[in-house]
């Protein structure tokens, strides 16, 4: 764990006592303490580490010059040297509480956890009032898989600390992050009581309640620490959180601008607004790419891009493939991540998974289970990531999450492998030139659109995706529509994703549909904020809300499929499609009218129907979606005859053969790396020549 700045903590060391050292070492001594102070205090690590190896070597016995060291080493990444450093300390004060911190962190960094936390909680004893000790403490255990242990810190004591603000704040954060969001909110109220006017809880306690679906609680407190706080940019990025999960997209952009405009920096603000541009039929394919383009230029880490890789340029051998997520967990880019592990070459590739997940499950272990390797990123620093992936040796990073949810699209400008790739997680570019590729497919990306993206565009054979169906699903039912004397749409896309053409195009569709229903599935339905939004919308369309049915999360995944069987037609959203639901209504027999947008997007849906064989539902425009939709609608035999078909249908084609997309997508790697090595001034075979050229036809031909 980098970064907590615990070697902070010691203050500052104060001149060497002589212990036999001459006159002129003393000085050059506290010269260099003097130096090292300064730059640690202005933020130069380079400086002030250079500063304290100076001092350890004129005076060794000082052990404060030690942790400090230790402390900033960690702090840029070269864990294996802050442990050594740690170690000196350690030797010479092993009683000390803040070389028994930085030490524990050293330790945990370098992968050695249980050595990690038994000294961070010696110290801990020595230091029972130190919060955020407490928090690092539960945090390693938390990274651990001991979910319980890390609460059970500050449980334990809060009756103790209940006037006390900062054990508050850390338990609330620390409750948040285990999944106790009654005891999270009950600490962020009573901080609210003990500090009214402190707008950073205002924040805080937002984004616990946009973490749990309560985005309009979200919303007024955020409203409310503005008012404290007018120029507070993470909490305009809260705001715009809130406000997009509740699908006022508009209100969402202008907000994470204003956040932007007071703190251009804020690279994962940037990310948000990069993803909810493309929630809005509004923004235009031109400003898209404009805003990708302008993170690619503020985030971008020229130096750190162009450092040598020690990596060996063969282009035959058994490479490292680093996977980079947040998603390692019961989320959709796990349906698509599992098939990776599950089809690739074991003898040609290891598998080694950057996994920044704040709240690990059974599908965490799962996927663990099958890597070779497994590294927790949470909480660290874009250069620190970079660093674990350097020094992990890893040749091909393929990151799942670009711009979208919580993310780390930032730490890619590092350069962390020699060849870094974007794919699966986020529907557009990076905008960053440190990452070499993206894969993707000639449907969802069709020729003519490379010069969008700073990736080479790499086009897989078939379908850029590969979906491993849940192995338990319920039966498929006879559509609802005959028994009920009406026809009832459906759509089960996240609320963000209804832009408002799309609400345009649905009420045209329910009034040319006589006694037609909408279901609506989304997160935000069980806010009633949002709920009083989204009916809202389609009252104003002449839509009354008894014709709108909203349903919010379920929990079981079973229950969840099972309310496929109340709709006999899916409607996709766009500009951006769905990809999941998408899958899941046809894994469920329901047909989807998709409607095929300008960028990858609003083509995914294309894509996806396109590889089961049902492009007849893909519309060109808006007046061929309405018409394919109310079309199917009135054809009560044609929709029973897709829900009979249409699971298998999925299930037979390209989109679940596991095997074949992997030679394909695996030979796509040996391509990239290939590349790389002819760069190095390797030899290709006529083979890996092929490779480097993506030319896939040798793959069918093999």
């Amino acid at each position: 764990m980098a970064g907590t700045g615990a070697h902070a903590m010691n203050g500052n060391p104060g001149p060497p006592p002589a212990h036999g050292t001459d006159a002129a070492a003393i000085e050059a001594a506290n010269r260099a303490l003097k130096d090292a102070a300064w730059a640690e205090q202005n933020g130069l690590a380079e400086r002030a580490i250079a500063a304290y190896r100076r001092v350890v070597q004129l005076a060794p016995h000082i052990h404060q010059a030690h942790n400090n060291l230790s402390g900033l080493l960690l702090g840029i990444g070269q864990a294996q040297e802050a442990l050594a450093a740690a170690r000196q300390a350690l030797a010479l004060q092993p009683d000390d509480p803040m070389v028994n911190a930085n030490a524990g962190q050293a330790s945990v960094a370098c992968g050695l956890v249980d050595e990690g936390i038994a000294l961070l909680r010696k110290a801990l004893l020595a230091r029972s009032d130190m919060h955020p000790l407490r928090a690092l403490l539960a945090d390693v255990l938390v990274d651990a898989g001991r979910l319980e242990d890390g609460a059970a810190l500050f449980s334990s004591v809060e009756g103790q600390y209940q006037n006390d603000a900062r054990f508050l704040a850390a338990a609330a954060r620390l409750y948040a992050r285990v999944g106790l969001a009654g005891s999270a909110e009950a600490s962020y109220i009573r901080l609210l009581q003990l500090e009214p006017r402190r707008a950073a809880t205002y924040n805080d306690c937002a984004q616990l309640y946009n973490e749990h679906t309560q985005f309009s609680k979200a919303r007024e407190l955020c409203l409310r620490g503005l008012m404290l706080e007018p120029d507070a940019p993470v909490m305009w990025n809260t705001l715009a959180n809130a406000q997009a999960c509740m699908g006022q997209t508009g209100e969402a952009l202008q907000s994470y601008h204003r956040a932007l405009e007071l703190a251009p920096a804020l690279a994962a603000t940037r990310s948000n607004l990069l993803l909810a541009m493309h929630y809005s039929s509004e923004v235009t394919p031109a400003q898209r790419v404009q805003a990708h383009r302008e993170f690619g230029r503020l985030h971008a880490q020229p130096a750190a891009a162009a450092r040598a890789f020690a990596n060996s340029a063969d282009p035959g051998r058994r490479l490292r493939i680093g996977y980079s997520s947040p998603d390692f967990r019961t989320h959709s880019v796990a349906f698509f991540f599992e098939p990776l592990l599950e089809h690739r070459d074991r003898e040609g590739f290891e598998v080694v998974a950057f996994a920044d997940v704040k709240g690990p499950d059974a599908v965490t272990a799962r996927l663990r289970s099958q890597c070779d390797e497994w590294h927790s990123i949470v909480n660290l620093p874009d250069a620190v990531i970079a660093e674990r992936v350097r020094a992990a040796g890893i040749d091909i990073l393929v990151d799942l999450a670009g711009h979208a949810g919580n993310t780390h699209a930032a730490a890619l400008a590092w350069k962390g492998a020699p060849v870094q790739v974007t794919y699966c997680g986020y529907p557009d570019t990076t905008g960053l030139e440190a990452v070499d590729y993206r894969i993707t497919d000639a449907i969802a990306d069709p020729p003519g659109v490379d010069a969008d993206y700073a990736e080479r565009l790499v086009r897989l054979p078939g379908s850029f995706l590969c979906f491993r169906p849940p192995p338990l699903l319920p039966d498929i039912t006879p559509p609802p529509g005959p028994g009920r004397g009406h026809v009832t749409f459906g759509c089960f896309n996240r609320e963000f994703k209804v832009s408002q053409q799309a609400y345009d195009l649905w009420a045209r569709i329910l009034r040319s549909v006589p006694g037609s229903r909408l279901v609506m599935k989304c997160l935000g339905a069980a806010d009633a904020g949002t709920r009083a939004f989204l009916l809202g919308e389609f009252e104003r369309r002449g839509i009354p809300a008894a014709r709108i049915e909203l349903v919010g999360f379920i929990a079981s995944q079973q229950e969840h499929y099972g309310w496929y069987r109340q709709v006999d037609v899916a409607l996709d959203t766009f500009p951006y499609n769905g990809t999941t639901t998408t899958l899941d209504s046809l894994m469920m027999g329901v047909p989807v009218v998709t409607l095929a947008g300008d960028c990858h997007a609003g083509r995914v849906g294309a894509s996806l129907l396109t590889r089961i064989g049902i492009p007849e539902f893909i519309a060109r425009d808006a007046d061929e979606y309405v018409a394919l939709a109310i079309e199917l609608a009135c054809d009560p035999e044609r929709i029973a005859g897709l829900h009979g078909s249409l699971r298998q249908q999925l299930f037979a084609s390209e989109l679940c053969d596991g095997a074949t997309f992997m030679a394909g997508f695996e030979f796509a790697l040996r391509g990239m790396w290939a590349n790389w090595c002819r760069r190095q001034g390797a030899t290709l075979t006529p083979r890996q020549q092929a490779m480097a050229a993506f030319d896939f036809s040798v793959l069918r031909r093999s």
